[in-house]
């Protein structure tokens, strides 16, 4: 997967940006803030961690920009989810003329 260092979403520019110690500071390993409008990914996490951690963000941050009533919890499993059809099925999000 091909982590942009930013993504427009609802008209907004998301940067996405890799930063050091979140885990260890904040124990996460990412996080949204909207008033920057900006993910940040702790560096350090492994390649797979930081693919789930972009997409956990990419949602934090629709739900955000769209206001939508979300648990946590439930965003989580979405994002896990989500990874695992990219990963699996690589060939559905390529450009193809046919």
């Amino acid at each position: 997967m091909n982590i942009p260092k930013a993504i427009k979403i609802g008209g907004y520019e998301i940067k996405v940006e890799f930063a050091k110690h979140l885990m260890s500071k904040n124990e996460e390993f990412g996080n949204y803030e909207p008033v920057t409008q900006t993910i940040n990914i702790d560096i350090d996490n492994t390649p797979q961690q930081k693919e789930q951690t972009f997409l956990h963000e990419l949602l934090e941050a629709i739900k955000a920009i769209y206001w939508l009533e979300i648990e946590h919890k439930d965003l989580n499993l979405l994002a896990t989810v989500l990874h695992q059809i990219i990963k699996d099925n690589p060939e559905i999000f390529t450009n193809s003329n046919e």
